[in-house]
């Protein structure tokens, strides 16, 4: 008797969970949301005269598999953010990695800037740096805005969200004229 009751606690203790995790995982896309459009309103009201949002983005790549984010909605991103006041993009970059994956980065190098241009109301417009890290310690973890996962290099362009295709091309061709350039040797 003791058994069935303590396995119908854990059951409906599961269930809560799972709900408040629905909820929280709603409010947090819809604050989101709700954030980009008070800030296109007011861009509006100052006649455009509002800058982008900055923003991180981190390529991890591994053994020709690179780390991306499951989103809830079904699409895949790499992992990366807004920054914080006062927060250079570097510490961005580790911060959000550490926060969206589980995982500690070196960064390597900067690859570049992407811009996009805000297209929806419950969209803001970015300027994105782009970094290139490896993972030096840590253990993959989900999080509020997806299930980190690796992906294999032939695989990344076709689940890529369509913004960020742009900016793993922009990536390869980057690594592409790097790979031609001559290395000093001793």
């Amino acid at each position: 008797m003791c058994a069935r009751v303590f396995q119908w606690v854990q059951m409906v203790s599961a269930r809560r969970t799972a709900g408040k995790l629905v909820l929280i995982n709603f409010l947090y896309r819809t604050l989101k949301k709700l954030v980009a459009v008070f800030f296109n309103i007011l861009n509006l009201l100052l006649a455009g005269n509002l800058p982008p949002l900055g923003g991180v983005c981190v390529i991890v790549e591994d053994q020709k598999k690179y780390l991306l984010l499951e989103r809830p909605e079904g699409s895949y991103v790499f992992p990366g953010g807004f920054m914080r006041w006062q927060e250079h993009p570097t510490q961005t970059a580790l911060r959000e990695c550490l926060e969206e994956t589980g995982l500690r980065l070196k960064i390597h190098m900067l690859i570049g800037c992407s811009s996009n241009r805000s297209d929806h109301i419950t969209r803001m417009s970015t300027l994105t740096v782009i970094y290139l890290a490896e993972a030096v310690d840590g253990k993959l973890k989900n999080s509020i805005e997806g299930q980190a996962c690796w992906v294999p290099e032939a695989d990344v362009l076709k689940v890529l969200q369509p913004q960020q295709k742009g900016i793993f091309e922009h990536f390869t061709r980057c690594r592409e004229q790097l790979e031609q350039v001559p290395r000093f040797q001793a």
